[in-house]
Parts: structure tokens; C-alpha cells; sequence
């Protein structure tokens, strides 16, 4: 499975992006989003190796995506899909992108074709996406490519430990 824009590809993970993945995750602008990402090599390296086999069974809700650059083939993100235990298991877009490559647009394109797809290849009726109140650099990704905001919610999300406000949107087939 590949996925292109003018710019980037979205493809499958290998085990050869642990070291680029650790790299990104240790940005302050990351962790800032996702502290779950603060993970170890060995963490990252298990968590890619269940990315890859989630691939084999096309039933999986479950689709992460290395985004990289076609100009130069380097990784500068992810993209993904699967199921969000926190908000009652519903289908959950979630990426992140390397700072140094923020504000250019390529997560928009990668978040507009990945939304896409996952909306005509999986058996769902709409894609979510949550969003921190201040992440206004995410929220206009998600608003860009369509997604309404249906409310907002309180959930303790992956990595933390106290309930936070989140603005819940949700992108239609």
C-alpha cells in the first residue's frame, strides 16, 4: 500500500524506521501533543513490528504510515488510523510530523489523503479525530481537510494520567 500526493508518499512502516521514528518522537513539539511517544528504541522497534503485522489482515482497522518527502525519500512523520479505546473504540485519525518540517502543508496533504482513503478502503461511516484546544496548528490540519467539530469531551488519552479537554470532529464518507 502506497499513497501519493504531489509531495510525499505515505507507505508502509519497515523495521529499518525505528531510528527515524525515535528521532522525531524526541522532539519537545511531539511529546508537547503525544507523551506517549516518549518511548524507547526497543519500545518504538516493538510498536513498529505490530504497525507491520497489522498489514496482513486488511479486516484491521489499524493503518500507520511512515509520510515521507518524494523529492528526497526522508521520513518526516507518521499517519495513522485504528481504534480509540478512550472514545467508545470509534475509528481515530492521529499523525504527527517533525517540527523542522511543521507549517509547510505536508501534513495536510498527508492527513487530506490518508483521511481519503481510509474513508473509501474501510468498512466505517466517518473518521474522528481529537484535538487539545491549543494544538491550533493541528486543528486547522484536521479543519482543512474536511472534518466538522461535533463537541467537545473530557478523556484521559494514551500517556496521560488525568482527564483533559479535547475538541472531538468528525469527517463524514
Amino acid at each position: 500500500m502506497k499513497i501519493q500526493t504531489n509531495r510525499i508518499n505515505l507507505r508502509k512502516f519497515t523495521l529499518k524506521d525505528v531510528e527515524r521514528i525515535y528521532e522525531i518522537t524526541r522532539e519537545k513539539f511531539i511529546l508537547k501533543w503525544m507523551p506517549d511517544w516518549g518511548m524507547t528504541r526497543e519500545e518504538i522497534s516493538d510498536l513498529l513490528n505490530w504497525y507491520i503485522s497489522c498489514y496482513n489482515d486488511p479486516a484491521n482497522m489499524r493503518t500507520m504510515l511512515a509520510v515521507e518527502l518524494i523529492e528526497t525519500s526522508e521520513m518526516i512523520g507518521m499517519i495513522g488510523c485504528g481504534h480509540k479505546p478512550e472514545v467508545d473504540d470509534e475509528i481515530e485519525m492521529a499523525y504527527f510530523i517533525s517540527e523542522n518540517y511543521a507549517g509547510k502543508g505536508y501534513m495536510t496533504e498527508a492527513a487530506s489523503a490518508f483521511s481519503k482513503w481510509v474513508l473509501e478502503n474501510k468498512k466505517i461511516d466517518y473518521l474522528m479525530a481529537i484535538v487539545e484546544p491549543d494544538n491550533i496548528p493541528s486543528e486547522k490540519i484536521i479543519k482543512k481537510c474536511g472534518f466538522k467539530k461535533i463537541r467537545t469531551i473530557n478523556i484521559v488519552n494514551s500517556g496521560e494520567t488525568e482527564p483533559k479537554e479535547f475538541l472531538y470532529y468528525r469527517l463524514y464518507r
